[in-house]
Parts: C-alpha cells; structure tokens; sequence
C-alpha cells in the first residue's frame, strides 16, 4: 500500500517535510532503523502513523508496526482498541493490543493516574519494541504538547531541566512531531481522508493541562495577537539546550567528587560547597537517581539533601535512599522499596 504523499496539496506535503526536518535535526532515525509506533486512536499518534509511512517509502527506516494500550479508564476505551486494530489492517501493519487496569497499577504502587498510565505505557511499548526487533518507539507529542507541559512545570517552579519540556529522543523513544501544532496534524489528516477518535477526557477542564489547553494557551494567544506555541516551544528548546550542557559539567562534576559502592554513594561536602549551585543542585540529584530504582526525585528532595549538607537536619528519607553526614562525608544509602 503506497502512502505517498507528493501529488496531494501543499499543506500536506508542508507537514510531512516538517516532520522529516524534525527527524534529520536530531537524527531520531538513522539508516536502517526499525520504528514502534505507539498508537492511542487520537489525531496525533494517527497522522504519525501517516506521516511515518510516507516517510518511510524512501527506504531509509522502517515502520515495524503498531502498538496500542487500552487503559480501561474510559468507557470508549475497548472502542478505541478496536479502532486501532481495523486501522491496522487497513495499513497493513501488524498490531500489538493490550490491556492494563491502570487504576489498579496506581493503587498499588501509590501513584497518581496520570503517573501510573505513564509508567504502564512505556514499559508496554519497551517490551513491544523489544518483540518486535523495533530499536525506536515513536510517540505523538506535538507543539502543542511541547507548550502545555512548558506552562505546567512553569507553575510548579520546575529548574533548567523541567523547562525544557519533552525532548525529541530519551533512550529509543523518538518524538517526530514536536514542531508541528495538533490543528496543522489534523488538516493534515483531513486532507489526506484519514480519520481518528476523540478522547472526551480531553474536555475535562479540571484537569490542570486541559485548563492550560482549552483556557490558559487561547488567552496567550489572544494576548500576543498570534499563536504562543511556536514561541514556547523554542523558549523550551533554548532552555534545553542551556540544560544539557549543565548536565554535562553536573555528570563530570559527580565523577571527580564522588566514591560509589553498590548501593552507598558518599559525596565529599567540602567539595561540593566549593562547585557552583546549579551544578551542585545537579549532582545531589545524580546520586539520588542512581539509587532511586526509577521513583521521581524533585526538587524538594534537593531541598532536603541540602539541609542535610548545611548541618540544619541529621538525616533525610529520599526516594529510594537515607542521605546522613557520616564520617565527614554525605552519604546516601540505598533502602529497599517498602512492601505493599
């Protein structure tokens, strides 16, 4: 089945180059890779799907196929699975469906829904990939997405690395339509007759990113008399940029000040009072991570540690570790997670 897209209108070719720049960019498929796509039913994981075959005609990657989790936290969720898989067929792609009781996951782990699905749905997506011989798993976020989630961690205080937003590649997931705004994906769609289901959870405006979506971003807009997200996110692109060359110093900082053994890392105090804050701030939550066996660090975590660091605590619990001034050194002990 050909997807090529060439002899249709401007705007849609307009959208399948943006999205090869967005990939050659960042170089999110080398030659010969081999792609996952994850597949909601929504708009954007639908045009990526499309816009990913076209690409792939030229010969230089490979869609492996599709992978879709049904969360069972909607009604029209079993629809959305069966939507997925007649879309499937009809592009000749094979299919991965699953099911997970997402909410049962959040119980039981003590994590927010919106956390759980996260946690649920790439390790889904990982596995899938691994089956499939994939070595990239492609996810719809958009421009849109890129904004929203600069304007929420903008309100909860995030650092250089929160207002970063969603970066084009962590690991083997790949983002290819960051660049692209969700009503540009969906012309797109139109033009090209593909169709795709509409999550109504997206209208619930007491949830914090569809306020910032349906209320906050048009404001913006009206404001500057002109769309904010392309501004946003190249204010999210600079800031990350600016991130990762901390994170660089922050990695080689860490290497020099600190002794690793297994689940106990000790950091030197008095070097670390000596290295600049944001760099300081950044290896605190390096030895955090390391033994934090993937539970979120924040910044009150930092926080705490650095009480401890300036003598006005004895110790502190963190995620996945105790951080204690012991023999002249900061120390962090790896504790094992507590049974449910």
């Amino acid at each position: 089945m050909g997807f090529g897209i060439w002899s249709l209108g401007f705007d849609v070719i307009a959208v399948v180059q943006h999205v090869r720049r967005t990939i050659r960019r960042h170089g999110l498929l080398p030659p010969g890779s081999r792609v996952l796509v994850g597949l909601s039913g929504g708009s954007d994981s639908v045009a990526l799907v499309r816009t990913l075959l076209a690409l792939a005609e030229h010969g230089d990657f490979t869609v492996a196929g599709l992978a879709h989790l049904n969360h069972r936290l909607r009604p029209s969720a079993d629809d959305d699975a069966a939507f997925c898989g007649a879309l499937a067929v009809r592009l000749r792609l094979p299919i991965v469906v699953e099911a997970e009781d997402v909410s049962a996951h959040a119980r039981t782990h003590g994590l927010s829904i919106e956390d759980a699905a996260r946690r649920v749905r790439y390790a889904f997506l990982e596995r899938t990939a691994t089956a499939t011989g994939a070595d990239r798993i492609a996810v719809g976020h958009t421009q849109d997405d890129q904004a929203e989630t600069f304007l929420l961690r903008l309100m909860r205080g995030a650092g250089l690395t929160g207002l970063g937003g969603i970066y084009p590649q962590r690991g083997i997931v790949i983002r290819p339509l960051l660049d692209v705004t969700r009503a540009d994906l969906r012309r797109y769609l139109l033009d090209v007759g593909e169709t795709w289901v509409e999550d109504e959870s997206n209208a619930d405006i007491d949830n914090p990113r569809n306020r910032i979506r349906h209320r906050v971003l048009p404001e913006l807009d009206q404001a500057a008399a002109a769309s904010t997200r392309p501004t946003i996110a190249r204010a999210a692109a600079l800031i990350r940029e600016d991130g990762r060359w901390l994170d660089e110093l922050s990695r080689e900082r860490f290497g020099a000040i600190a002794t690793v053994a297994g689940p106990r890392i000790e950091l030197d105090p008095a070097a670390l009072a000596g290295t600049p804050a944001p760099i300081r701030r950044r290896v605190l939550l390096e030895a955090m991570r390391r033994l934090a066996s993937g539970r979120e660090v924040g910044h009150e975590h930092v926080e705490a540690v650095l009480a401890v660091l300036g003598g006005l605590q004895g110790g502190v619990d963190v995620p996945g570790s105790r951080v204690e001034l012991c023999g002249g050194k900061l120390v962090f002990i790896q504790q094992a997670a507590p049974r449910r």
